[in-house]
């Protein structure tokens, strides 16, 4: 029932309606408080599909402020001096402090929910302007944290003290004008009280088990077409953007394993019914885009995967959050990908939680998944049965590389996995082990303690 007098509900973050994981957690909660009364609108960077607000500077792939962030967290090199650095991470977060709050002249918010603003390593100046805005507006602010820049493996250090005294200020600021902070995992939870004291509560990713299954449907069923598949190759979707925490490597490693032994699968039905014959390839296909500072990562997989002899497709040219054309061309869902995934790929290294792995449970697909230190602490409680790649790496190289054993007991796992006639049974006892601890009754239980 819609209150005659909604409150106004802002949501800002970086970039909206895309296919990261962020993004997905943002669409999903905008509608559920739509539905409770609320007038919502989203503001993001221009990146973005679907924000209701664009301020430009908002976007951390803007040449500004990867300058800002590569020198500030990684490399000082490009100013002559601090002060320089200094100033150009306040110029920009007076831009973006100044053109939000004629937004906020028009829309007269009374939450604005941000997320990763306050935590993030890529946009720090983005981190100051909301600051001052809390400081000066009667706004109820609330602070989401999906990922602390301290969490990237030594991505990011402060180059300068002064960008040090900057951080402890704002990323994340300790103020009482933040009048909640939330963050997506318990190994979060803890990090957040000891960089400023203060518990948070506790709102991992969610997803809505209620809607319809993903299946192969009229509009799908030209999929494989479409991406030069063959009706009886075996489907391997990496659903992540393509970034280095992702360790694609780690995926590229278990399929070279698992085309060894493909004679094993030739033949034999699997545990959705298809069949693999001679002609048959494993295919890795990447559903999502690779973000502009990772496009050396993908050189780098792709020279990989001709190495190791495994097939590939690059799907983001025709897959996005959403159905639709673009050009006189199909645009499929990334649950389009799904539907016709024989197995989910997830064996990133580093997550704020994990809303592929979710999407997989969701999918009733089966998944192979390296253990985060979040999914350690979080997920794998819940007792999910899933394709593990262990819980220790190290690196070589460029690569994260798991021991030769485990890759070995994981090609094991992944065969038996894919044979195992008793297979489906497990996947639907994921799916409702999943609808309990993230189902939607979970979810709206959650949104309304976040913003009382």
């Amino acid at each position: 029932m819609v209150r005659k007098t909604a409150k106004k509900i802002g949501i800002c973050h970086y970039r909206v309606g895309m296919t990261d994981g962020v993004s997905l957690e943002i669409g999903k909660r905008k509608k559920i408080y739509e539905k409770m009364g609320f007038s919502v609108k989203l503001i993001a960077g221009p990146r973005s599909k679907t924000a209701d607000f664009i301020i430009p500077e908002l976007e951390f792939d803007r040449p500004d402020i990867v300058k800002i962030k590569k020198n500030a967290l990684q490399s000082a090199r490009d100013y002559k001096s601090v002060d320089d650095l200094i100033r150009d991470i306040y110029k920009v977060s007076d831009t973006i402090e100044s053109k939000f709050m004629k937004i906020q002249e028009k829309e007269k918010f009374d939450i604005l929910i941000l997320h990763n603003i306050f935590s993030h390593g890529r946009h720090i100046a983005a981190a100051r302007a909301f600051y001052n805005i809390a400081q000066n507006t009667n706004i109820k602010f609330i602070a989401i944290s999906h990922d602390f820049y301290s969490t990237y493996l030594g991505m990011y250090i402060p180059q300068y003290s002064e960008i040090k005294k900057y951080l402890k200020k704002y990323v994340p600021p300790k103020s009482k004008i933040i009048k909640k902070h939330i963050v997506i995992s318990s190994p979060r939870q803890k990090l957040l009280h000891q960089l400023i004291g203060q518990k948070a509560m506790i709102f991992p990713d969610m997803f809505e088990f209620n809607q319809a299954a993903w299946k192969k449907d009229n509009y799908n069923k030209d999929f494989p077409e479409s991406f030069k598949l063959k009706k009886n190759d075996l489907i391997i979707l990496q659903a992540t953007r393509i970034v280095e925490r992702k360790a694609i490597e780690l995926a590229i490693d278990l399929i070279a394993e698992l085309n060894k032994r493909k004679k094993e699968l030739i033949g034999k039905k699997l545990w959705n019914g298809k069949t693999m014959n001679a002609k048959s390839d494993i295919i890795l296909a990447f559903g999502q885009f690779v973000e502009p500072a990772s496009v050396e990562y993908k050189k780098k997989l792709i020279a990989k995967m001709k190495k190791q002899g495994v097939k590939y497709r690059f799907m983001s040219n025709q897959v996005e959050h959403e159905r639709g054309q673009r050009q006189g061309k199909k645009i499929y869902s990334l649950w389009d990908a799904y539907a016709h995934a024989d197995l989910i790929s997830y064996p990133s290294i580093v997550e704020g939680w994990g809303n592929q792995f979710i999407e997989a449970i969701f999918a009733k697909k089966p998944v192979f998944v390296f253990e985060y230190p979040v999914f350690k602490a979080d997920i794998k409680k819940e007792g999910y049965k899933y394709i593990s790649l262990g819980s220790t790496f190290k690196r070589v190289g460029w690569e994260a590389k798991i021991s030769r054993n485990k890759l070995r007991q994981a090609s094991d796992d992944t065969i038996a996995t894919l044979l195992n006639q008793k297979t489906k049974q497990i996947l639907n006892k994921n799916w409702q082990i999943g609808k309990k601890y993230h189902g939607k009754k979970t979810m709206i239980k959650l949104l309304k303690k976040t913003i009382n």
